[in-house]
């Protein structure tokens, strides 16, 4: 059987080009639009022109003066809404607790295994607290998370457990957990709130070692499964201006969420998200409308000025 080949068209060379500079160039401009996303009017000039506040599409928001406790931005802060992977802000907070510093070796067993997102770890290996917690806060390593609960708690329901009393006792009272990772559960057994969220992050950026790791954008760990080179998934961090500290989190169910602070000067204001379709947007809208308002002047009674702020900006 006589078989033809297939006649190459005349533009084959034409066509090779243009996929090779596509190849060579996607990465570029790849990253050249992710960084579109976050170049905003908002915060160029000296009189930007300010997007309001309730042009975001979280579900929920909180937005609060860090130094004087005022509540700038309400929506639904009191709604019970998933944390994903912000969960491990939760579980940073206990195992710093417990352990008193980030000092420790932890042998890893199978129980720690978890997926999607992981180190992964190993079986058998012997890792750091500290190369966990960075794993944790950085990677938002699920594998991690379990491995460090276990450690102090002896086993991964007992940690919950713990999760759950320290929740109660940060007066988090819309707030349960049913892992320590933040993967998807059952409905209506793990979830929080914007509220409770800003308590747990505030407890965990007042260690300065926590607070540290969070605003960390690289770090390189050695394990039995290789060498990992972790990038901070707040995307914010080294883009927009006085970005510190943060907790990102997204599952399909949860939608984006987040916890951030930005410093400028002798402000810092601090901001909890969840589910949102961008959080990076509305993160922006809300710091840039934030920093936008006269610092409030700490009063006598500022916890109860705070609640009327809430419950004004309550939407």
């Amino acid at each position: 059987m006589l078989i033809h080949a297939t006649r190459r068209s005349g533009n084959f060379a034409l066509v090779l080009v243009f996929a090779v500079t596509a190849f060579l160039l996607g990465p570029l401009c790849w990253t050249e639009m992710a960084r579109a996303q976050f170049h905003f009017r908002d915060y160029n000039g000296s009189h930007p022109v300010l997007t309001p506040p309730d042009a975001i599409k979280a579900v929920g928001a909180l937005l609060e003066d860090g130094r004087t406790g005022t509540i700038l931005y309400a929506r639904n802060a009191d709604t019970h809404l998933l944390p994903a992977s912000t969960t491990k802000l939760m579980t940073a907070l206990i195992v710093r607790e417990k352990l008193g510093s980030l000092n420790g070796e932890v042998t890893i067993t199978e129980a720690d295994r978890a997926e999607p997102s992981n180190v992964p770890l190993v079986p058998g290996e012997t890792i750091s607290v500290n190369k966990l917690f960075h794993a944790l806060l950085i990677e938002s390593a699920n594998d991690s998370a379990r491995a460090l609960g276990r450690y102090v708690a002896g086993s991964n329901e007992a940690f919950v457990e713990m999760m759950n009393q320290r929740a109660l006792a940060l007066g988090c009272f819309n707030t349960h957990f049913e892992n320590p990772n933040g993967l998807p559960a059952p409905y209506g057994t793990h979830y929080t709130t914007c509220a409770d969220l800003m308590k747990i992050f505030s407890a965990v950026i007042a260690y300065p070692e926590l607070r540290q790791i969070c605003e960390t954008k690289e770090y390189e760990m050695r394990s039995a499964s290789g060498v990992h080179i972790f990038r901070n998934h707040n995307l914010l961090l080294g883009v927009y201006p006085g970005m510190g500290p943060a907790k990102t989190g997204w599952t399909v169910a949860s939608r984006h969420t987040y916890a951030a602070a930005v410093t400028r000067g002798n402000r810092e204001l601090l901001l909890t998200l969840l589910d949102s379709p961008n959080k990076w947007v509305d993160a922006q809208i809300l710091f840039n409308w934030g920093f936008a308002q006269p610092p409030a002047v700490p009063t006598g009674n500022s916890a109860s000025a705070a609640g009327a702020s809430a419950s004004a900006a309550l939407r």
